[in-house]
C-alpha cells in the first residue's frame, strides 16, 4: 500500500471505482467522475458548526430537577449517540479511507468522518455541560450492556474491515466493505434517526430543549448523509462487477438489517422499562417508528422485510424537527426508486475489473 500512486492515470482515463481501484495519487478536482458526490460535499462542508453554538445551562437545571422518568430516558438516549457517533466518527474515514481510489468519494469520506466527529464531541459536550459527574457517566456508558448490544452489528461490521489483510482476495474485500456499508447506512437512517425521536420526544414537553437545538444539527447532518448513501448505491449498481455483488450479498444484507431492527426493538423495551417514560411516546410508536423508517433501507436493497411496511410516519413531531432543520426527510430520499439495486445503468464499458474476479 502506498500513500501516493505515481503512476495514477486517472486523469487520462477516469476514476470509476470508488473503492479497490488503482491507488490514489493527486487529489483531483478537475477530473471530476461523479458531480453528485462533489455536491454532497460541498453541501455538507457549507454546513459546518461546532458543539458550543447552544447554551445548555437550563439542561444542566433540567437534568437536576425534571422528572426522573424523563431525565433517565434522556440519559440513556445520550449514552448511546455518544457510543454510536464515536464508532462511525473513528470507522468511516480511519477503515474505509485504505480502500477509496476515487477523489470524489475521499473528499466524502473525509468530511463524512469530520461531520461524525463533530457530533461524537456534541455528545461529549453535553455529558459535561449538563451532568453533576461527567466521568460516572462515561463509566456508565461503558458499564452499560444494554447500550453495547444496541451498537453491536455496526461494530462488528467495521471489525470485518479492520482485520483484512493485504492478501485477503479482492472479492472478499469488496464484500466485506459493501457489508460494512449497509451496516453504516443503517445506522445513519435507522438507529441515529431513533434516537433523535426519542430527544425531539422529551423536547416536545418543554425538557432539555437545548439538547435538541443540537441534536436537530445533528439530524441535519445525518438526514444529508442519507443522500450520501443514496448516491453511493445508484453509483455502485452503475458498475456491474458492484452490483453482482450486491445482489449475491442479499442474504447478508437482510441478516444486517433483520439485525438492527431488532436491536431497536429491544432496545426501545430497555429504554421504556425501569419507569423511564415520556408523555406521548412510548415503546410501540418507537418500534413502529423503526419500521416506518427501515422499511426503504430494504426496498433499496431489495430484500424482504420482515415486518408489516408502516405507510405513515407514527410519530408526526418528527416531521417538525426535521424539516426545521431545512434538510429533506429520510424516507422520501431513500424511496427514490433510482435507488434500486436492480436496473443496472454500465457506464463502465471497457475497463478492466480483472483484479477484482
Amino acid at each position: 500500500m502506498t500513500v501516493f500512486n505515481a503512476a495514477q492515470k486517472g486523469h487520462i482515463e477516469g476514476y470509476p471505482l470508488l473503492f479497490l481501484g488503482p491507488k490514489p495519487g493527486l487529489l483531483d478536482t478537475i477530473n471530476v467522475q461523479y458531480p453528485e458526490l462533489e455536491k454532497l460535499y460541498q453541501t455538507q462542508i457549507s454546513q459546518i458548526w461546532n458543539e458550543f453554538e447552544v447554551d445548555l445551562s437550563q439542561d444542566r437545571v433540567d437534568m437536576r430537577e425534571a422528572p426522573k422518568a424523563i431525565t433517565d430516558l434522556m440519559v440513556k438516549t445520550i449514552s448511546w449517540q455518544h457510543l454510536a457517533d464515536s464508532v462511525a466518527a473513528r470507522s468511516i474515514s480511519g477503515l474505509l479511507m485504505p480502500y477509496v481510489s476515487n477523489s470524489e468519494m475521499e473528499n466524502l469520506v473525509n468530511v463524512w468522518s469530520l461531520f461524525e466527529t463533530i457530533h461524537a464531541r456534541t455528545y461529549s459536550h453535553i455529558v459535561k455541560q449538563t451532568f453533576e459527574n461527567p466521568v460516572q457517566m462515561l463509566e456508565e456508558t461503558y458499564a452499560n450492556m444494554d447500550v453495547l448490544a444496541r451498537s453491536e452489528v455496526i461494530v462488528q461490521a467495521f471489525d470485518a474491515v479492520e482485520s483484512m489483510l493485504a492478501d485477503t482476495p479482492e472479492v472478499e474485500k469488496l464484500d466485506t466493505l459493501l457489508l460494512a456499508l449497509v451496516a453504516l447506512f443503517a445506522l445513519e437512517e435507522i438507529g441515529f434517526m431513533a434516537s433523535f425521536a426519542i430527544t425531539f420526544g422529551i423536547a416536545e414537553t418543554g425538557r432539555f430543549m437545548g439538547i435538541a437545538q443540537l441534536v436537530k444539527l445533528i439530524c441535519r447532518d445525518e438526514v444529508l448523509h442519507t443522500q450520501f448513501n443514496g448516491a453511493i448505491v445508484k453509483i455502485h449498481k452503475r458498475i456491474p462487477l458492484v452490483a453482482a455483488r450486491l445482489n449475491m450479498l442479499k442474504p447478508k444484507i437482510k441478516a444486517i438489517l433483520d439485525a438492527v431492527v431488532n436491536q431497536e426493538d429491544v432496545f426501545s423495551d430497555y429504554l421504556f422499562s425501569e419507569g423511564r417514560e415520556c408523555i406521548g411516546l412510548n415503546k410501540q410508536l418507537v418500534k413502529q417508528y423503526v419500521r416506518y423508517m427501515a422499511a426503504p433501507m430494504y426496498d433499496a436493497y431489495e430484500v424482504p422485510m420482515p415486518f408489516e411496511r408502516v405507510k405513515d410516519n407514527p410519530l408526526p413531531y418528527m416531521d417538525t424537527w426535521i424539516n426545521g432543520s431545512k434538510v429533506q426527510t429520510a424516507p422520501q430520499e431513500l424511496q427514490n426508486s433510482a435507488y434500486l439495486i436492480g436496473a443496472v445503468a454500465d457506464d463502465t464499458a471497457g475497463l478492466d475489473f480483472s483484479e477484482l474476479e
